[in-house]
This record gives structure tokens, sequence and C-alpha cells, in this order.
């Protein structure tokens, strides 16, 4: 019994060994029984594992389509018959993949047949290569063909094998076309070798692709190309020519490179680029010589000339002349005329005849909507212009038009400026004005309303001191309102001559730390009350670029003002800080005194204006207003948020 399982073990190793290869190759092995069920499997189709098939007809694994397919083959296995490499198609996502089937039946020992064994070969690769091999030769024809540029295929004799004959080598007479001509024969007759330095030879040399520009006397400038083709040893037994007409190229590069050394020399006079544009238009369109004629005050004057007769007139009456009409018509319009003694402009043109003109080519040059001028070219023979002119001659006028643009400009500006600095004298002139009247009016406050108040305050006094015995209590009541209110008003001239002060203070930047400013009004303003336990917090190392005096002046009105209006507060506390709003440093001095209601917001900043009565909070109502033209002589911003019995924060922005 024990060998028994042995002997068992040893076979399914051995069969094991067997199928491992198999399980790795394209093949799919299988076995069925007479109801054409798979019984073993070894390499199901892609997406099937062995356990999904087993038991399964086709029927179950695959459409109708393809399972009547398969089953059509296999039951002629069952019948007895041995099919080899059958073909077949099974049809999945839309795509044909085709395979090659071959099975025999299986007989017991009685020699019936109880089952097929069979072998499915996927073999659609192999198709799809044949399909494209049988292509091949009838794409390669029609690739060549539809390439404009020539390609040919050479061996090593230089002999032409194929070639499409395009890029201009059409000239190859067809005698060299049939026949597996010499390459130097086709392309160079007469000359009986190759061409020095040749492609085609360097390509089979060093069995590298190889690229030259060389000159072609019946194309002109050409780009070669030579692509070795090897053999299975490495060996280059072809070379495949491409030849590009470059030829247009070359034309335009140079164009282009004669444009670039007129427009990278234009200097600061518009008069003298229009003439390099001129130039240049003459130069490119090979004229025998190029104009820019603009309408001046009546007249159309020549203001860019190139190669003009010496005699030519700097300026006639418009009438009758092309460059007029041009200018009359549609600003995007290039006029050709040829033939210009058979048109009426013989009669009408003086220079025509003059100077025997055959061909006219021109532009309008436009400003604002509006043609100025007209840039032309022209000709004593027939000439035809391309594309490519005709557009560069559209090109230079939109140039002229552009320096037409700068020198007006530069003349507008140079106006402006004379208007400018006559209105800044001006001001000028009117401030300084102002200023001796503003010094004027300081002085009459600080002398005139001072003595008048000075006078009331020592006579009010002297009757306190002298006869306070002999008045009632409601007189020495009425005595005090007047020294009260003197004094009152001479805190308010004061603080007028600040303000006024302020706005004529002239602005001295340098590095300013708020910081340390803050900190120094703040420790003052503690020993002033050393009874008020006010929580004072400051950010450190915060710096700003201004006039440190003005900015001391603001920042102790703002300290200041929370310092008081914190003072009926039980726990005060007092903030001095930056943050960073939308990219911008802002700086803020925040509290949480009485606070304020937003509708008052705007009348805050304005001299005098006050939220609270003199009794309840003691000041002037300019702190604020000082501190608003402070900020905004620095180029910043100020504004206040806050809310009634909460607390009030000023912001302001210091560029």
């Amino acid at each position: 019994m024990k060998s028994h399982r042995v002997e068992k073990k040893n076979f399914r190793d051995e069969e094991e060994k067997l199928l491992r290869p198999i399980r790795n190759s394209p093949l799919s092995i299988f076995f069925q029984n007479d109801e054409l069920r798979y019984t073993r499997i070894c390499n199901p189709l892609p997406g099937m594992e062995g356990a999904d098939v087993l038991d399964k007809t086709d029927e179950d694994l695959f459409s109708p389509e393809n399972a009547a397919r398969l089953t059509g083959l296999k039951k002629r296995a069952l019948r007895g018959e041995t099919l080899i490499k059958e073909e077949l198609s099974l049809a999945h996502d839309g795509e044909d993949f085709f395979f090659e089937l071959s099975a025999e039946p299986v007989r017991n020992k009685m020699g019936s047949i109880t089952g097929i064994a069979g072998v499915l070969v996927d073999v659609s690769d192999r198709k799809r290569v044949e399909t494209s091999l049988s292509r091949s030769e009838e794409l390669l024809q029609r690739v060549f063909d539809a390439i404009p540029d020539l390609l040919s295929v050479q061996n090593r004799d230089l002999q032409i094998l194929y070639s499409n004959w395009h890029g201009g080598y059409g000239y190859v007479s067809p005698e060299h076309r049939k026949g597996h001509s010499f390459c130097y024969d086709a392309y160079y007759p007469g000359t009986g070798k190759p061409c020095e330095p040749c492609h085609v030879l360097e390509a089979f040399r060093t069995g590298k692709t190889v690229f030259l520009e060389k000159i072609n006397p019946r194309v002109g400038h050409v780009e070669a190309h030579a692509y070795p083709v090897f053999d299975d040893s490495g060996e280059v037994v072809l070379v495949i020519e491409h030849i590009r007409d470059i030829s247009e190229r070359k034309s335009s590069e140079e164009r282009l490179a004669k444009i670039n050394e007129v427009f990278l020399g234009f200097g600061a006079d518009a008069d003298e680029n229009i003439n390099r544009l001129v130039a240049l238009c003459g130069e490119q369109l090979h004229a025998g010589c190029a104009l820019y004629n603009r309408l001046d005050n009546g007249w159309l004057k020549a203001v860019g000339q190139w190669h003009t007769p010496p005699d030519f007139p700097p300026q006639d009456k418009p009438e009758g002349h092309i460059c007029h009409d041009v200018m009359q018509g549609n600003s995007e319009s290039i006029w050709v005329l040829r033939d210009l003694p058979a048109t009426s402009y013989a009669e009408t043109d003086p220079n025509v005849m003059r100077y025997g003109l055959k061909t006219y080519i021109g532009k309008a040059v436009s400003f604002g909507g509006v043609n100025i001028g007209t840039l032309c070219v022209v000709y004593q023979q027939d000439y035809h212009p391309s594309e490519n002119e005709k557009q560069l001659l559209g090109i230079i006028a939109g140039a002229i038009s552009i320096e037409e643009k700068r020198k007006r400009a530069e003349e507008d500006i140079r106006l402006l400026n004379a208007e400018l600095e006559k209105r800044v004298a001006e001001r000028t002139a009117e401030l300084e004005v102002a200023n001796r009247e503003l010094e004027a009016f300081n002085y009459s406050v600080s002398h005139d309303l001072h003595s008048p108040l000075m006078i009331l305050e020592g006579f009010s006094r002297e009757l306190i001191n002298r006869y306070a015995d002999q008045l009632d209590e409601n007189g020495r009541y009425y005595l005090e309102r007047i020294q009260s209110a003197g004094r009152r008003m001479e805190g308010l001239i004061d603080a007028i001559l600040r303000l006024s002060t302020l706005s004529r203070s002239t602005i001295q930047r340098e590095k300013v730390s708020l910081s340390s400013t803050v900190l120094l009004l703040a420790t003052d303003l503690r020993q002033r009350e050393p009874e008020r336990p006010v929580e004072i917090t400051i950010q450190p190392d915060l710096f700003v670029y201004g006039d440190k005096k003005l900015l001391k002046i603001a920042v102790e009105n703002l300290l200041s003002n929370a310092w008081k209006y914190t003072s009926k507060t039980p726990a005060a506390v007092i903030e001095f800080g930056c943050q960073n709003k939308n990219g911008e440093q802002v700086y803020f001095v925040r509290d949480n005194g009485v606070g304020f209601s937003m509708q008052h917001a705007d009348s805050l900043f304005i001299p005098f204006g006050r939220l609270h009565s003199k009794e309840e909070f003691p000041g002037h109502g300019i702190g604020l207003a000082t501190v608003k033209r402070i900020v905004e002589g620095h180029g910043g911003k100020l504004w206040g948020e806050g809310e009634a019995g909460k607390g009030a924060t000023f912001y302001f922005t210091l560029p």
C-alpha cells in the first residue's frame, strides 16, 4: 500500500515536470469528454482560470458565435477525425483574435471514443504581421509618392534602385529614371563621378546616418540625409537617401537676418529709423527705388527715400499721384500696378513718364485709424512680386506706422511735459503764497489770540485774588468758569497750531523701531498713573521706514487714547502688534475700553470731532486727526474698528 502511494506521488511529480514548461508557453492544452465538457486544461485562454473551466462546455464559457465555431470543429474530432492546425477566429470586445486548433479523439480500451484531446495556439500576432507584410510594398510605394522631398534607395555602386524623383529633381531624364543609373549620372549629367563630399558614400563607409548641406546647381540649397540599411551580419547593403530643397528657407533666413539687423540698429531718431525701413524694403524687393510719402499740410512729402534720382522732387501736390490714391483706399490693401505707361497714371502722375516707371507696388501707412502716408517701391521693368514680398512690404509699412506713432507720442510727451512744468511752476507759486498766508495766520493765532486770552486770564485771576471775599458763591463760580474756558481756548489754539505744523512737515525717512517707541511711551504712561493696573502687550522687533519724530507722535496719540478710554475698565488690556492681511503688513493698537459704534467710525478722524464729553474723557479731539495726517503723509492708511462697551482697534499701514 505504501509503495502504491509513493508510485502515485512520483507520477504526479513527473507530470508536474512535464506541465511546467507547457504552462510557460502560449499553448492551451485541453481534454474534453464525449459531452465536450472540459476534464483537464493547461493554460486556459487569457482571463480564465483552470478551476472556472473544468466541467463546462464552450457554450458555458464563450459567446454563442465563438462557441459555435469551437464546437463545430471539436465535434469533427469527436466523430473520429484528426484536426491539424485548423484556423479559426474568435471575436472579443469588437476585435478578432486568430487561433490554430489541433485535436484528435480519445478512445478507451474497447476503441470507443470517450472524448477529445487538443491544443489551441494563439496566432493573432503572426496573422497581423503577415497582413502587414503583405501590404508593406504597396504602403512603401504610397509613402514614397506622398513625400514631397526626393527619396532614393542606392546600392554600394551608387546605383539608384528606386526613387520618387520629387523635391525639384523632376529634371532627371526618363532614360536615367527607368534604368538603375548611377546617382551622379542622374543628378549631375556629364560629370562621371560622385559629388564631393558624397553623403551616400560616407554612410556606406561609416555605417552612420550622414547629414550635409550642399548646393545642387539645378535645385539650389539642399539638405541631404543618408540612412544606412544593414543585413543580418551587420554590413551596410543599401542607403536610403533623403534630399530636401531648402532654397526658399535659405532666402528667408537671409531676409530675416537683414530685417533683424535693421530693427536692432534702431536709434532714438524716428526719421532715421523710417529711412532704414524704406531702404530695407527697396533691397528686399529688388526695386529700382523705394519711397515713403506722407501727406503733410496739403503736400505729398517724400519723408523716406532709397535710390531716388538726384532730381526727385521732395514734395508735390498730391492730386493724381498713385501714392495719394493708395492713401484714399483700404489701409490693408497692397497695390500692384504693372505696365504703368498704359494706365491713366501716365498722365496724372508726373513721375511715371519722367523716370520711365513700369511697375508700382505700395501700401498705405495708417495711424489712429487714418491713412497718413504710403510706402512704395517702383521698377523700370515689369516685376511680379511674390506673396512673401508683398507680405514683407506690409510688415515694413506696419513698422513705419509704429515709428510714426512713437514720433507723435514723443512730441505729445514733450508738449505735455512743457504744460506740466508750467502748471507745477504755477502750483508752486500758489503753494508758496498759501504757505506764507498760513504762516501769517499761525502768527496771528499765536500772538493776536493768545494776547487777549492772557489778559482775560490775568484779570480774572486778580479778581479772585483781590475781591474773592466780596463776591458771593455765584460770582466766584462765574470767574472759575471764565478761567476754565480760557484755558480750554488756549488748548484748542495750541492744538490748531500743532495740526497746522504737521501739514507742512517734511518727512525724513529712516529705520524706526515701533516696538521700542511704544515701550517707552507705555513706561511713561505707567509712571504718570502708577496706581492703574493696565496690562500692556507689545510685539517685539517691529521695524518700519519713516519719520521717527512723526511716527512717535502718531503711536503716542493711539496709545494715549487706548490708555484714556480704558480708564473706567477694571481689568484694562492694551495690545500693540502687527498682522499680515492680503500680503500687507498691518499694525494695530487694540484696547478693551469703552469702544465706539461703527456708525460713527468716519467721524473719529475729523478734527475736533468727539464721541464723548470732555467731562467724561478730557481732550481736544485732534488726536486721531493727527494720526491720520501722519500715516497718510507716509503713504499709508488708517482705519478703526470697534463695538460700544467692548473696546476698539485702530489699524494703520506704512509702505
